[in-house]
């Protein structure tokens, strides 16, 4: 086998590796949570903040309500039991035992506000939770075989880069370098195939001379795209 294939065989690597690694970068960032999950993970955390405020804000709610009815009775009682004779404590008692009704009334009003809210909130909490496992459960189903294309992927590349090497010893120091630089330049690509007298990396065609010395196995550049000619 002659040099130029030689080196064929090594571009055949170089490309093969090149693609590897690429599609093992996409699967790498196919692995991260998406947007979709992201945004779902959010929505349920907002929702669960909301029932824990409002069940909280109910608690508080209920507990202020229930002191208010202590009090108001305490008060109501002592106002019609005789015992308090003074008119301007009478008169005090009345005021207190209005202002607890007044402030049972709000109270009241926020309760029932709190419980629609916390209802809604229930509700919202509920369909988040819902979204978010239906979302998580097909991401673990593409981390599964992304996973496992990752693993089949590193095997690969690892075969490719043991053989890559074995054949970078098959070629004379010279042809190496040159290949190198001209793969350098040349977005990776420097051996191209030959044919119908033309270079099938950017068309040109090539001169009769160098046609025959690329069929007699020769090391041939391309005039167009500098990048080794060979026969397959």
């Amino acid at each position: 086998m002659s040099q130029v294939q030689q080196l064929y065989r090594l571009q055949h690597y170089d490309t093969a590796i090149t693609q590897k690694k690429r599609r093992l970068a996409e699967v790498v960032q196919l692995q991260r949570e998406t947007e979709e999950l992201l945004a779902a993970r959010k929505r349920f955390a907002a929702a669960a903040d909301e029932v824990a405020k409002w069940t909280t804000a109910q608690t508080d709610l209920n507990l202020e309500l229930a002191r208010v009815n202590d009090e108001a009775k305490r008060s109501n009682n002592r106002l019609y039991s005789g015992q308090v004779t003074n008119p301007k404590e009478l008169e005090d008692l009345q005021h207190k035992v209005e202002a607890l009704g007044r402030r049972r009334a709000v109270l009241e009003d926020e309760v029932l506000e709190a419980m629609i809210m916390l209802e809604d909130g229930q509700a919202e909490f509920e369909s988040a939770q819902t979204n978010l496992r239906d979302i998580e459960a097909v991401w673990e189903q593409s981390q599964t075989s992304l996973r496992a294309e990752q693993n089949e992927l590193a095997l690969e590349l690892h075969g490719l880069i043991r053989e890559r090497e074995t054949q970078k010893d098959r070629i004379e120091p010279k042809a190496l370098a040159e290949y190198e630089s001209i793969r350098a330049r040349s977005n990776g690509l420097a051996v191209v195939a030959f044919a119908n007298n033309a270079c099938t990396g950017c068309h040109v065609t090539v001169s009769a001379n160098k046609a025959l010395q690329v069929e007699r196995g020769e090391r041939v550049t391309c005039n167009g795209c500098g990048r080794i000619l060979v026969l397959i």
